[in-house]
């Protein structure tokens, strides 16, 4: 038998798939490790992958930047069977509800200008609590409208920027708590139950319409749960005032 009489190989090895997806060997057995990635054919001692994983690393990468935790898309994977494209989907329709209007963009020179500085550390550390997020090279912008309108009016305030990214950050920290709170809610009562059921193509419009409810839910008991803390807070300052100047300051003021 002649050499080009003899079949092409079975699809690609995984050096070959590394290059293609600009990855390391050894980052690519770990997403196999932990289910991310099919196992390879095997055709003597040599492993080979389907073209179709070429695409199912990209969207890995994708819903990675989307924030979506490996266990989470892992889950997502073996939900939607061998398509990428459904993987996809499924996350968009999960995420849509959570999802602000569209972010405004701001250059950097802009923001600069609004918090009058010029020190590099200080967009970063915008960067880093969630306020910004970079498009370009000097090209900013809002990680959502929300924080746009935020940023203005405490801008507006005379706030400093020091001070503004301290009280942000310190916001953010307890946001990430309260994300996770909900995170695990999400997962035990309404993710975990659709698993249970086979993840029914069927249940996937409840699923969504489920995720839509929890999102306003979600809002009104944080903001809700922080009024009652305000109000209690006011409460123990005006007493705490009245207490340290006897009451008669604040009676006659």
């Amino acid at each position: 038998m002649k050499e080009s009489d003899n079949p092409p190989p079975p699809g690609l090895t995984i050096d070959e798939l590394a290059r293609r997806v600009d990855m390391t060997v050894r980052n690519l057995r770990e997403w196999r490790t932990l289910g991310l990635l099919p196992r390879a054919r095997m055709r003597g001692r040599v492993g080979y992958y389907d073209e179709s994983v070429v695409k199912r690393v990209g969207v890995v990468h994708t819903l990675r930047a989307e924030g979506f935790p490996l266990d989470l898309i892992r889950q997502m994977l073996e939900t939607a069977g061998d398509s990428a494209d459904a993987v996809l989907h499924l996350a968009e329709r999960l995420r849509a509800p959570f999802r602000d209007e569209a972010a405004p963009p701001i250059t950097e020179s802009a923001w600069n200008r609004r918090w009058h500085t010029s020190n590099p550390a200080h967009v970063q550390r915008a960067i880093d609590v969630g306020l910004l997020r970079r498009t370009g090279a000097r090209r900013l912008e809002y990680a959502s409208a929300r924080l746009a309108t935020v940023d203005q009016t405490l801008s507006g305030l005379g706030l400093s920027v020091e001070g503004m990214l301290a009280a942000l950050g310190a916001i953010r920290r307890h946001a990430d708590g309260l994300a996770a709170v909900f995170e695990q809610v999400w997962r035990d009562e309404i993710w975990q139950p659709f698993l249970d059921k086979g993840a029914p193509e069927a249940a996937l419009h409840d699923l969504q319409s489920t995720v839509e409810k929890l999102q306003p839910a979600a809002l009104d008991a944080v903001v809700g749960l922080f009024v009652v803390a305000m109000d209690q807070r006011v409460a123990e300052g005006i007493a705490h005032e009245i207490e340290q100047h006897g009451g008669g300051a604040i009676a006659t003021a």
